[in-house]
């Protein structure tokens, strides 16, 4: 419902108001920020022309001060950039609210980045307590949690604007949550090269996640098109702005692969907040398991799957490494290893002497707690102690004499053979070059158990996205190595693509992270009420509510010929484009499709462009993608391209299901594969 031109009239006139605080902000600290390079550079100069006259300790207080005054000048630096950018449009909602105390009725924008003039605030930041109530409440009763404790109150009015280069092109009250109407004008835009933020539309319960910061774990089950990872990283930016003592420096993002990381970099800076530490569980391996210099990533490994070239043992070998008895049969293979360990003659030196019994009985019981590799350290600074040995040289006597008189080996690569051949497992190497996937996580454990776990203490909060994909074994781990960190946990079982690897709930999940708090998403943003209609039928899912209104664009399903694909395809190019279809992914199978299919049809022309497993960028209209690198983007239109002599099998729904959820407003699909979808 729109608003009265008088109070438009208001509106406009507080707007100009704000933006004229905006440039008064920016003029100031640019003024700030001249004047402290300024100090910088004479401190710089006097120091050098001074050098001679400093003694130690005053040129390191000297650099420390310096290093203080760069720090804040860059800081300010930042500040002003994200004033700029707030000044196109400052805000995007107002509500009044009065609070039971005072019975005042108070007016609050809510904006990217809060607007202060000393003690007043004329836009609040979106992740400021108060602002929750516009996120969390209707018209009527509501409370927030403020710094001094709980403030309840009504909730008059919620009004949302759309501003556009410090123009209101659209103002209007919203009695409800988040104004339906501005939620589907934001959901029937185009999509983007980059996942866009969510700030104006964030749903109630999307601001339960993103706002939580009582519970240590959270683990978040969320339907294709929920918001699942949008809600991550916003919650990354509450916590950023919740706590001044976190930095991006201390969260870490483990993402599916190179290609979702690269979509996911726009959003914390659009936040106003720098980006975070980004890995793959792959890549986060490598710097460990140096000897090779490749570690097959996941999505690699899901095309080797897929293709199905493995023989029956190697499809063996492979669901056991990812089963949950793994870990267990390694823990006890560790167990028996160390127990056997011997040490075949008594240490004498000097009038001292050390039988080999209790040689034993040292590496077993005095320090059963240290890893493997360093028991034999300890042992030798124990027995130079005890013998009055001094001298680093003389030391390392000792501990070369407690090596060679083991049959003890620090190589995880060899114990990992070692219990795989106890197992009756080939141990399988491609080119002696590369590890396979699923030989990561047994390596890596190994590896840890021989040296120690490492200890990342600065990082604080680690997001795992598309946690379905990883096994408990993986998620163990990683809960070790960050075992002081918080953890958020986000994915969906319906899109679990690891053939040998499924949650029946990610409630699982709890037994390794006690006392977690699980949630659920259950409405989709991203697909047409058509297009829901379909996926739903792929998986036999009904619990999915779709949010996007009726688009009328029907599920396109045909029967295609090879000879006919790229007409075929450019065909439908071209009708997307003509409803206003811009963005579209045509979806193959596999890489070795996509690689083919792209051939087929690129003709030199610069719209097209071949997503693979070593492109990370997503820069044009067109795009030619396997199906599992797809998984977490979202595209205007889909084509879901399959091959009639190689399409999806029964047993392979999940992926499917990845696909067609891909798709926001239209989907074509070539080759519908047999009996894929359930009739209810």
């Amino acid at each position: 419902m729109g608003i009265s031109e008088q109070q438009l009239k208001v509106e406009k006139s507080y707007l100009k108001k704000v933006r004229k605080i905006l440039e008064k902000i920016i003029e100031d600290s640019k003024k700030v920020v001249d004047y402290r390079s300024t100090q910088i550079n004479d401190l710089k100069k006097f120091m050098w022309e001074n050098l001679t006259e400093y003694t130690e300790a005053e040129y390191g207080t000297a650099l420390y001060e310096m290093d203080n005054e760069v720090n804040m000048t860059n800081q300010k630096i930042a500040d002003i950039d994200k004033y700029k950018s707030s000044y196109d449009s400052p805000y995007f909602a107002k509500i009044v609210f009065k609070d039971d105390l005072y019975q005042d009725e108070m007016p609050i924008y809510i904006g990217m980045k809060s607007v202060q003039e000393n003690i007043n605030f004329y836009v609040y930041d979106w992740r400021a307590p108060i602002s929750s109530l516009f996120y969390n409440y209707e018209l009527g009763q509501g409370k927030y949690e403020a710094p001094n404790g709980e403030i309840t109150g009504e909730l008059i009015s919620k009004i949302q604007f759309k501003i556009e280069n410090g123009e209101i092109i659209r103002c209007f009250n919203s009695e409800v949550n988040i104004d339906d109407d501005y939620l589907q004008e934001i959901l029937s835009s185009a999509s983007s090269d980059k996942m866009k933020n969510i700030v104006s539309t964030i749903q109630r319960e999307q601001n339960t996640i993103i706002r939580n910061d009582k519970d240590k774990y959270l683990i978040v089950q969320g339907v294709a098109g929920s918001g699942k990872t949008s809600v991550a990283l916003h919650r990354i930016a509450y916590l950023l702005y919740k706590n001044l003592d976190l930095n991006s420096n201390n969260i870490l993002i483990f993402s599916p692969n190179d290609v979702f990381s690269d979509y996911i970099s726009n959003v914390l800076p659009e936040l106003g907040e720098e980006n975070v530490l980004k890995s793959t569980f792959s890549d986060f391996a490598l710097a460990f398991l140096k000897p090779y210099k490749r570690i097959e990533n996941y999505s690699e490994f899901l095309e080797r799957i897929y293709n199905k070239e493995q023989n029956d043992w190697e499809i063996e070998a492979i669901r056991y490494k990812m089963s949950d008895s793994f870990k267990l049969d390694i823990d006890k293979f560790i167990e028996e290893y160390i127990a056997n360990i011997t040490f075949k003659r008594d240490f004498k030196v000097n009038n001292y002497l050390f039988p080999s019994s209790y040689l034993k009985k040292l590496f077993l019981d005095r320090y059963k707690n240290f890893p493997l590799k360093e028991r034999l350290e300890e042992m030798s600074e124990f027995i130079s102690d005890e013998c009055n040995i001094v001298g680093k040289q003389n030391k390392k006597t000792v501990l070369k004499f407690l090596n060679e008189t083991t049959d003890i080996t620090y190589n995880p690569f060899e114990l990992y053979k070692k219990f795989l051949n106890s197992k009756n497992i080939i141990y399988n190497k491609p080119n002696k070059s590369k590890i396979l996937y699923e030989d990561i996580t047994g390596l890596i454990y190994i590896y840890f158990k021989v040296n120690g776990f490492p200890n990342y203490s600065h990082i604080k909060q680690v997001v795992i996205d598309e946690v379905q994909d990883y096994s408990v074994f993986q998620i163990d781990i990683l809960k070790t190595i960050f075992k002081g960190s918080s953890f958020t946990l986000l994915g969906d079982i319906n899109q679990t693509i690891n053939p040998y690897h499924k949650y029946d709930t990610l409630e699982e999940l709890s037994r390794i992270f006690q006392n977690s708090r699980y949630l659920e998403l259950n409405k989709t943003y991203r697909s047409s009420e058509e297009i829901i209609d379909y996926t739903n039928k792929i998986l036999n899912l009904s619990n999915v509510c779709a949010i996007r209104r009726n688009t009328n664009i029907p599920v396109d399903v045909k029967n295609v010929t090879e000879d006919l694909t790229k007409e075929t395809i450019w065909e439908d190019i071209k009708t997307m484009n003509s409803q206003g279809i811009e963005k579209i992914a045509i979806i193959t199978r596999g890489a070795k499709d996509a690689e083919v299919l792209y051939k087929k049809i690129e003709e030199g022309q610069n719209t097209i462009q071949l997503v693979s497993k070593v492109s990370g960028t997503v820069n044009k209209p067109i795009i030619v993608i396997p199906s599992y690198l797809s998984k977490g983007l979202e595209f205007d239109g889909v084509i879901a391209c399959n091959n009639i002599s190689k399409n999806y099998e029964l047993d392979e729904r999940n992926l499917y299901y990845v696909v067609c959820t891909r798709a926001q407003h239209k989907l074509s699909i070539y080759n519908e594969p047999e009996r894929m979808l359930i009739k209810k």
